[in-house]
């Protein structure tokens, strides 16, 4: 029988999700997409060698003459201008940003390549060594490639967490206002409209269409994001910073799903969920995408209040289906997002009709025109309105829409939509 955690026993909610994680730091996690954590460590970049032939002054033909290195080619400068084309996967920056790269030995038509890492256990090595073996490869001259791997310090570790993300209290610079990033918090007035499902669909859409984007799942009680895209497992930390889980589509995200062991119930009281969702801003690496979609919780409680007092610059997507009485709470959690200082950028319509697939016309299974109606009081337009898939399954990993088909291509216009319109931009006082 479970039971509320009294507050003496979650006070640290810090030190609860990393003693979480924790066990799982140096287990392999799917093997075509995830892996441990690589990191910097070693000698800064190195600068372009060049060779001087001295002789007298006396002539034209004796002056000094420089060889100078190619920018891309068979050198040490050559190689590491190449290797800026690699990058770590999952902090998502070029090894030599990173300082990664230890040193860079030629031999004949070899080349070795020195790379540090955080932990000496790090599963992701094959994919760095493939990563790096295959751009190297592209350089003429070039025919065999070696990764010599090596671990970094504590110190060098801690430097680079600092580096990346900041001190420990501090917000993640993706959801500050001076960050090119657009928090777009996906809200709903009651559970089972479909929001999770616009969520990670949306950010579907916006991936497809070339943009950087990250889910942050905030429905703390009722974390689904992690099951809809198929990837259980636990998050991978270093020096204090959580790293998100990629899914198989390619999609990172961080969820309290990902915390606890399937099945488990979450029963903590409302202080503790918001120390819990303060975590995950605070100490998640969040690569200051383009976009971060939150899959709020429903309604208008206590996290919902802590996501706008945190990130005042958040944005607001409204999801109804089209039955009056979804809409009339949809309207309130709107109303809310607009009394916290949340910018509306409009509505979507879940579960608006379904296509007769003999004669191919509209069917409103559920009546109503919630879209239409939420839309009005709230000063919006409806996005889009999103169609019932009779085929779709609720697998693990299988939420998201195929492309091409109606619901994805809703998505596609919705995201578009989104961003097109213009980011609004706080104004500091002076």
């Amino acid at each position: 029988m479970c039971r509320a955690a009294a507050p003496q026993e979650v006070t640290n909610v810090v030190g609860w999700l990393r003693r979480r994680v924790g066990k799982n730091d140096e287990s392999p996690v799917d093997a075509k997409r995830r892996g441990g954590r690589t990191a910097a460590s070693g000698s800064g970049e190195g600068t372009a060698k060049s060779e001087a032939l001295s002789g007298s002054a006396s002539g034209p033909a004796e002056r000094t003459q420089r060889v100078e290195e190619p920018v891309d080619g068979f050198s040490e400068a050559g190689i590491r201008e190449a290797l800026r084309d690699v990058r770590d996967p999952e902090i998502g920056r070029d090894l030599i940003s990173l300082n990664m790269i230890r040193g860079v030995e030629i031999e004949g038509s070899s080349v070795k390549v020195g790379v540090a890492l955080t932990t000496p256990g790090c599963p992701m090595k094959h994919r760095i060594t493939t990563d790096v073996r295959d751009r190297l490869m592209m350089i003429g001259g070039v025919e065999h490639v070696e990764v010599d791997f090596g671990v970094m310090t504590d110190e060098d570790r801690q430097n680079l967490m600092t580096s990346l993300h900041g001190g420990p209290s501090e917000l993640a610079p993706a959801f500050k206002d001076d960050s090119k990033t657009r928090v777009i918090a996906v809200v709903s007035g009651k559970g089972g409209v479909g929001k999770s499902t616009v969520a990670v669909n949306l950010a579907a859409a916006l991936d497809r269409t070339g943009h950087s984007v990250e889910i942050l799942d905030a429905d703390v009680h009722g974390s689904s994001v992690p099951v809809m895209l198929g990837s259980l497992q636990k998050p991978n930390v270093v020096g204090g910073v959580i790293f998100p889980v990629e899914s198989p589509h390619g999609l990172k995200f961080i969820s309290m799903g990902n915390f606890v062991d399937e099945g488990q119930a979450v029963i903590w009281r409302a202080p503790i969920v918001n120390k819990a969702l303060t975590q995950l801003m605070r100490d998640v690496y969040w690569d200051e995408p383009e976009f971060i979609i939150v899959d709020m919780p429903p309604g208008t409680g206590d996290v919902a209040l802590t996501v706008a007092q945190m990130i005042p610059k958040a944005e607001a997507l409204v999801v109804t289906t089209p039955q009056a009485d979804a809409a009339r709470v949809a309207v309130k959690a709107g109303k809310m997002a607009v009394q916290a200082h949340l910018k509306l950028v409009g509505v979507v319509e879940n579960m608006s009709h379904a296509v007769c697939p003999e004669c191919g016309k509209e069917m409103r299974i559920f009546g109503g025109d919630g879209g239409d109606r939420v839309a009005g009081e709230l000063e919006q337009k409806v996005l889009g309105r999103i169609p019932i898939q009779p085929d779709a399954s609720g697998e693990p990993g299988r939420s998201l829409f195929e492309e091409d088909t109606p619901p994805a291509r809703a998505f596609d216009e919705i995201a578009y939509s989104i961003a097109q319109t213009r980011v609004r931009r706080r104004l500091k006082v002076l």
